[in-house]
């Protein structure tokens, strides 16, 4: 008894001293806050060819810090490439087309019909003047009834084409119907809306990252087809990071959604991020193996998100901080 009293009064001693000893799990947070460990976290983006196709080129691999805009990855673009010049092609023949219409009959047209209906009329005369010719010789019997007969279908023709090229010319002197030449416009306008599809599609052939950020994971390969949609790669905002953390039960009244945080890592001495509260789960959990809580004990937890405001990327994923909530009186 006397030996185990001696081996345990110098670990008393040491208690007894101001900071001479800490557990593990205690805090040296101040009163009326709460201490969390975490894990850095970061949003993933993926990036995916809006069209199907083969990789030509992978510009960047994982690890590469990429900014909104950068070309990270091209399709083989030569069937874009001619669906665009078919396009372009279609829209400029709709487009003279339509302005074909819009200029009407060309005067040469106009002066081509109204000499049709001249030649006309006079075959229409000369044949007036046969048939009245064969109808007084037919009436002193000196022809047969089959000459005349002749001369009055004759007659008969000669006014119909009079006719018909008369109308020839009214069309072309009035030119194109008003919905001729909207039906010409619309055409116009669904080929241009075309073409614009197809050089829009052939812009589809390069892959630009929408986020500032890191590649975390390459999905795909130089010379594999890839289908629309499919993500070829992963970017991480690290300039917009969270932390996932998990808050005891006991805490939970505590804390409000929103409220400000303050992130420290152990890597990074004297430096304070400013973050806030954004998420708290619905339904409890039972504490992560990864998690050592303050108090040593296994109890149901609750995950949450902190972000941070983090614009020089200085937190890593994967990276261990505490994260500090200040805490509302019990109610």
């Amino acid at each position: 008894m006397t030996r185990r009293l001696g081996l345990l009064l110098p670990i008393l001693l040491l208690l007894a001293l101001p900071g001479g000893c800490r557990w593990p799990w205690g805090s040296d947070a101040p009163e009326g806050t709460l201490t969390l460990p975490g894990t850095v976290e970061a949003h993933e983006v993926p990036l995916a060819f809006q069209i199907g196709g083969r990789i030509a080129v992978l510009r960047v691999d994982e690890g590469a810090k990429v900014k909104a805009g950068d070309v990270v990855a091209e399709l083989e673009p030569d069937d874009a490439r001619l669906a665009a010049a078919r396009g372009e092609a279609d829209a400029e023949a709709a487009r003279q087309a339509l302005a074909a219409m819009e200029a009407g009959t060309r005067p040469q047209e106009v002066r081509v019909a109204r000499a049709a209906l001249k030649r006309a009329e006079a075959d229409k005369d000369l044949a007036l003047t046969e048939r009245d010719r064969v109808k007084a010789m037919r009436a002193e019997e000196a022809v047969p009834q089959a000459d005349l007969d002749r001369a009055e279908r004759q007659l008969t023709s000669a006014e119909a084409a009079r006719a018909e090229a008369a109308e020839r010319l009214a069309l072309a002197v009035e030119g194109p119907r008003p919905e001729d030449v909207a039906r010409a416009r619309a055409e116009h306008a669904a080929r241009a809306a075309a073409a614009a599809e197809a050089r829009r599609r052939l812009g589809y052939t390069k892959l630009t990252s929408t986020v500032d950020g890191v590649v975390t994971l390459r999905q795909a390969e130089r010379g594999e087809v890839v289908a629309t949609g499919q993500p070829v790669f992963r970017v991480a905002e690290t300039a917009r990071p969270w932390v996932r953390a998990y808050l005891d039960e006991p805490e939970l009244p505590k804390v409000r959604l929103g409220q400000e945080a303050e992130v420290r890592a152990d890597g990074l001495p004297g430096t304070v991020w400013r973050g806030r509260l954004a998420f708290i789960a619905q339904e409890a959990e039972f504490t992560p193996k990864v998690v050592e809580t303050r108090e040593l004990r296994s109890d149901l937890v609750y995950r949450i998100k902190v972000e941070v405001d983090d614009p020089g990327a200085a937190l890593k994923i994967g990276m261990p901080v505490d994260v500090r909530l200040d805490l509302a009186p019990a109610p």
